[in-house]
């Protein structure tokens, strides 16, 4: 492929453009070479100028003389550079422009070589209205306009959605938030340290303030290295300026936001937040959303696809695969999530050669930017991994065969779920009969959490990788142990069912409702879905893998949900508890998909902590960023039988092998 990298003004570009040659040309599926135009400025409505980089359809080393459809993504990581994330939009860039389109990879206000003050997620609703305006101002824009990001990205294009500029056209979203109050920094009242810490020190890192002085970059790397970060983690809640977040004050600023923000509020509502609630005003235009079982949005992206197929009559798709968050091989066209494999067909699309997610990218935008008929159904579908039925034992790499296949669904929960209630007992068993009545009381001390292992995480690392992986206790991991069990430990209660005699198919929402009381005026409560393979020669204890975790603060008891399955489970108001009191809670562990062969049994673990995914509870009552007071182990009991009927509801659908 013949490229061609120019840096000039942009000004003196309008030169190269003419009157259309021929028409033919700008809808060719033909490919073409390739020319950038580096760094070019792109004025806001307050005169601050943010960089783009734009690839154009050339020929002979000049752009083509056509009004072109334009493809746009905004991003937060650098739209030039070594970064995974901005190998891929530059690998895209040059892609898209080959096949006819002019593509533009912009920095969001503050970074990379944009200027103003970074303002996470915040900022983008206004700076990406103004973008889309500027492109319909110019000679090589078509008028149809598609969005496309992943993660950051996905905000900031949704963040223009709701404002429904004139020329967009289509949008591609993978792994992006819903509502970044219950997707990104709190979960049910908890505080997403592990994500939260390592995210602001990520960013700070490749901020303003770090390129422009050395020994702050030098301090930031630091505290980003493992052993390092651990005891930042461990040294939570941050301070204001006493963490290495003070050498970044705009940084420090909103991660400080942040951590005094617990209740859903005005602060989340705002689009660029949040889209879930701006439903009703987005663009009605064909939506395909990519989502992930171990990603931490895939109740974001649940929930967009809910909220999008209500409110528009244009086409919503939904895949979900069976990996992690993130760019490149560890994601979308990856087989396996953590230590578990799931077979060749995992990535995607075992009928789309090639990279996968690509081609998906060209044919979506190829069928609503140019009205091409590139072969993709028509209306509304969810096209989803559900995993399990593989064999079990370990394959070469070492990882764990589950195996699965793919299912399609027209809305999303299917419509065939029997949602079966599966009882937690005094005997600590999982059974569909109401057990007798009776009390489980475990002790919960914050000196000694239980450790993350796997889940719906980012920037883990070796901390506390994401995905799927056996519930023990890992050699490898900073803050696990010696390879017990989990289940092991006494301040964890795991309930299971018998050895199945036949398959169940587990697919769509997963709520667990206990009935809990306290000696403490507060506490945590945690849930974690595990399929538990029997043992083999690889696995001789057998293998418990988790399928989905999550958590509540029993002081956000009160909560808020809009539809039967339109999970909107947020903290809204606190109330501390009445020690002894039994109280209810929910537990919104978001959804899976997952074949529970026969010979395997259902678990349900149930503990108060989930460290260093969340926060560590000090059971005092005191808000997470503001602990005056020492904190306190807590007896907390789970009540079972008629009067108090604690359970977990499984969405179990007819087994279809």
């Amino acid at each position: 492929m013949a490229q061609k990298r120019l840096s000039m003004p942009f000004l003196s570009i309008a030169i190269i453009f003419g009157s259309c040659l021929s028409s033919l040309i700008c809808v060719s599926n033909q490919e073409f070479n390739v020319l950038l135009i580096r760094n070019v400025s792109i004025p806001m409505r307050d005169s601050v100028k943010l960089s783009a980089d734009i690839y154009f359809p050339a020929k002979r080393g000049k752009i083509l003389p056509c009004p072109w459809p334009v493809i746009l993504e905004r991003t937060p990581y650098g739209k030039s550079g070594t970064q995974t994330a901005s190998l891929r939009m530059m690998t895209e860039g040059e892609l898209f422009a080959k096949r006819g389109y002019v593509c533009i990879v912009q920095d969001v206000r503050g970074r990379g070589l944009s200027e103003g003050k970074f303002q996470i997620y915040g900022q983008e609703a206004e700076d990406g209205y103004d973008t889309i305006k500027w492109i319909n101002g110019q000679s090589w824009s078509n008028g149809k306009i598609g969005l496309k990001g992943e993660s950051y990205s996905a905000a900031a294009a949704h963040a223009i959605l709701v404002q429904h500029p004139p020329g967009i056209a289509a949008v591609f979203i993978r792994e992006g938030s819903a509502n970044y109050h219950e997707d990104g920094v709190w979960q049910g009242g908890a505080f997403e340290l592990l994500h939260n810490v390592g995210y602001a020190l990520e960013l700070a890192s490749s901020g303003k303030e770090a390129i422009a002085n050395q020994s702050v970059l030098t301090a930031l790397n630091r505290a980003r290295e493992i052993v390092c970060f651990a005891k930042w983690l461990q040294a939570a809640p941050l301070k204001n300026g006493t963490s290495p977040l003070a050498l970044a004050p705009s940084y420090e600023r909103w991660y400080m936001d942040w951590q005094t923000h617990n209740l859903y509020d005005w602060y989340w509502k705002r689009n660029g937040y949040n889209v879930e609630e701006f439903y009703d005003k987005i663009a009605d235009i064909p939506i395909l959303l990519i989502a992930a079982w171990y990603d931490r949005f895939l109740r974001g992206s649940l929930n967009n696809f809910i909220g999008y197929s209500q409110h528009n009559n244009s086409p919503v798709h939904l895949y979900i695969l069976p990996v992690v968050h993130g760019s490149g091989k560890m994601s979308a066209e990856a087989t396996f999530a953590g230590d578990v494999e799931f077979g060749e067909n995992a990535a995607l699309n075992d009928a789309i050669a090639g990279n996968r997610l690509q081609k998906l990218k060209i044919q979506w935008f190829d069928r609503w930017l140019k009205g091409y008929s590139s072969g993709l159904k028509e209306g509304n579908f969810v096209r989803l991994f559900r995993m399990g039925g593989g064999s079990g034992v370990k394959n070469a790499d070492g990882r764990m065969q589950a195996g699965g296949k793919w299912q399609e669904f027209d809305v999303w929960p299917p419509t065939d779920i029997d949602y079966t209630k599966f009882y937690l007992t005094p005997g600590m068993r999982l059974q569909t009969g109401i057990p007798e009545n009776g009390t489980i009381t475990y002790v919960y001390d914050p000196a000694n959490p239980v450790p993350t292992i796997g889940g719906n995480l980012t920037l883990g690392g070796k901390i506390a990788p994401s995905g799927a992986y056996d519930q023990r206790y890992r050699k490898d991991l900073l803050m696990s142990g010696n390879g017990i069990p989990l289940s092991a430990r006494k301040d964890i209660l795991s309930f299971i069912t018998p050895t199945l005699t036949e398959d169940l198919d587990v697919t769509g929402p997963l709520t667990v409702y206990l009935c809990v009381s306290s000696n403490a005026v507060d506490t945590d409560f945690t849930a974690k879905l595990i399929d538990v393979y029997p043992p083999s020669r690889d696995y001789p204890e057998g293998y418990s893998m988790n399928l989905a975790d999550s958590i509540v603060r029993a002081r956000f008891h009160a909560y808020e949900q809009l539809g039967p399955h339109y999970h909107r489970n947020y903290a809204i108001r606190e109330e501390l508890l009445e020690p002894g009191k039994i109280y209810e809670v929910t537990i919104d562990l978001w959804a899976t998909s997952n074949l529970f062969s026969a010979g395997h049994r259902i678990r349900l673990d149930i503990s108060s902590s989930n460290y260093p995914r969340f926060d560590i509870n000090f059971n005092t009552g005191d808000p997470y960023w503001k602990r005056t007071h020492p904190p306190i182990k807590a007896h907390n009991t789970i009540y079972t039988g008629s009067e108090h009927p604690s359970h977990i509801v499984l969405p179990i659908r007819p087994s279809i092998k």
